[in-house]
């Protein structure tokens, strides 16, 4: 990499206000939530859930495959969508192409150094017509970075099918996220797999009848600790639970209601209820979604349910948007009148404040960053899961800096264009404005080869490669194709991380925490010139076009 100086980060970029006043920068967002799906995002089911809950045969047989089609390397995502002819691509960080495997998994692939970022799988099944299937790591190994990630391809694909098995229990982070989708338009649909002891309820796996003596409190169900607790209709004190019709809205349906005094129940539906009772407690929002056992005479059931949420859902989304927006096409007419000096100097202020705003976020963000690195190692993946552990921790990071990049360089164009044209402008013109000065930034040195990845190295050290490949390579969940001025911000670890603290001699806690803080600065000092170079384009390329609409009266775009 080529050092060059930094803008300083404690240093205000204009001491004084200037006749629109003082120039601030959008709110931007500090974290990564369920991000809003934009109408041209298509439809995704993505599925989650812990390790040991099958959740590969789940979606093995929604898909009528064998499960080992859909096995992937430890940490990757795979895309399940629709073509004519199979295909299988792994996409790793650090190529410009992806890597072609048989679609049947009938033989190896070449030997990669590192996991790829996402793993597509093209199949002719007609299921895939409506949406693309994707699976997720599991979720005790997201950590907090990879739930930022899950969140945002779920908010973006709409819909989330959360796999669980009998004899596990929800946890913190898993209720937390579920939690953050129930206050979003997701859809959730929820699929319980039988335990390593199958359906059993209780702990000696007998059923139980109502006429038996047996309180209906009875009911165990173990976590992945092999902590056992009771769950059912009845009070910590082993009371009786309300009546079914006192019973409050959205509440979880007893499955012996409606049965004879000796008739057995079944314990599916015990299972079913239980972690259904469990849930609500802790995110009353999802009383809504669908709940299915993993049965074969489900199945049907819930594919029929993916199929009716894609159907209302791409019509929510295609006609959330005209097809052809408000100023798409006409004469948009410059403010009579306007001082060309003045719109020139704001946006100057403007796209320096909003760098070192974007600036200084990153910087907290990684400090936090190596806050979690350094726990890991000492008390979590040591050494051999660094390579994972910050991998996923730089996939988040770059989802954050592409937003929060992507929210400024909007704000500008809008305020900017405010100015110009007397009145904020229309979102048909806004793209136009938008197109323009996406095409202009290759006319200025700064905005050259903005489509890079900055890999970081076995030696703790930053590289690029440039080219929209490589920036495809290193996305886990891709989505729509981009319709923002800038590209996205890409960062991910080399295979050569991989190789290095593989290997026994390197299984250093000490020399790990040094490698990480190294890594992790040159990281911030590489994202802050990037940052800097990105918004002097924007503004260099935004000045041009809007330049050439006062000097003519008109927008030329």
């Amino acid at each position: 990499m080529k050092p060059g100086p930094l803008p300083g980060i404690d240093v205000t970029d204009h001491a004084g206000g200037g006749p629109f006043g003082p120039a601030r920068c959008a709110p931007l967002p500090v974290r990564l939530g369920v991000t809003e799906p934009g109408p041209d995002e298509p439809l995704a089911v993505v599925a989650a859930g812990p390790a040991g809950a099958a959740r590969r045969d789940v979606l093995a047989a929604l898909l009528e495959l064998a499960p080992d089609v859909l096995a992937v390397p430890t940490g990757s995502w795979l895309m399940v969508d629709h073509a004519r002819v199979a295909t299988r691509a792994a996409y790793v960080p650090g190529y410009r192409e992806p890597h072609s495997y048989p679609p049947d998994g009938s033989a190896a692939g070449p030997a990669l150094a590192r996991p790829p970022r996402r793993v597509e799988l093209s199949l002719a099944e007609p299921l895939l017509r409506h949406f693309t299937l994707v699976d997720t790591p599991d979720s005790e190994t997201l950590g907090p970075a990879g739930g930022q990630i899950l969140r945002d391809a779920v908010g973006r694909g709409g819909a989330l099918l959360f796999v669980i098995a009998a004899d596990q229990a929800f946890t913190a982070a898993e209720l937390h996220l579920l939690a953050e989708v129930a206050r979003s338009r997701v859809e959730v649909f929820f699929v319980v797999t039988p335990g390593t002891s199958g359906w059993a309820p209780s702990s000696d796996g007998a059923p139980v009848a109502r006429g038996e003596g047996a309180a209906p409190d009875g009911r165990v169900i173990r976590g992945r600790g092999g902590r056992a607790r009771r769950v059912g209709p009845a009070g910590p004190d082993g009371g009786g639970g309300a009546p079914a019709s006192a019973a409050r809205p959205g509440a979880p349906v007893d499955p012996r209601a409606g049965r004879s005094a000796a008739e057995p129940v079944e314990p599916v539906e015990v299972v079913v209820a239980a972690h259904r009772a469990a849930l609500l407690s802790a995110v009353p929002e999802l009383a809504g979604a669908r709940w299915c056992p993993a049965r074969p005479e489900e199945t049907d059931a819930l594919r029929r349910a993916l199929v009716g949420w894609s159907v209302g859902e791409g019509l929510r989304r295609a006609s959330a948007q005209p097809p052809v927006p408000a100023g798409a096409h006409g004469r948009v007419s410059v403010l009579p009148g306007l001082d060309p000096t003045e719109w020139s100097e704001q946006l100057d202020r403007q796209a320096r404040s909003c760098a070192q705003r974007i600036r200084q976020d990153l910087a907290l963000e990684l400090a936090n960053t190596h806050l979690r690195v350094v726990q890991e190692i000492v008390f979590g993946v040591g050494c051999a899961g660094l390579p994972q552990l910050l991998d996923r921790e730089m996939e988040a990071l770059s989802l954050l800096a592409t937003a929060t990049c992507d929210r400024a360089v909007r704000a500008i164009l809008d305020d900017a264009a405010a100015r110009v044209f007397g009145a904020p402008v229309a979102e048909g013109v806004r793209r136009r404005i938008a197109d323009a000065v996406h095409f202009g930034l290759a006319e200025h040195p700064a905005g050259q080869d903005l489509d890079r990845v900055l890999l970081v190295t076995s030696t703790a050290g930053v590289a690029e490669l440039a080219g929209p490949g490589a920036v495809d390579s290193v996305s886990g969940y891709p989505g729509a194709p981009r319709t923002e001025v800038l590209p996205p911000v890409a960062v991910a670890l080399s295979g050569g991380c991989w190789q290095h603290w593989r290997m026994p001699g390197n299984d250093d806690p000490g020399g790990a925490r040094s490698w990480a803080q190294r890594a992790l600065r040159e990281v911030e000092l590489e994202l802050a010139r990037e940052v800097s170079r990105r918004f002097e384009a924007v503004r260099l390329s935004l000045g041009v076009v809007l330049s050439d609409a006062v000097d003519h009266g008109i927008l030329l775009a």
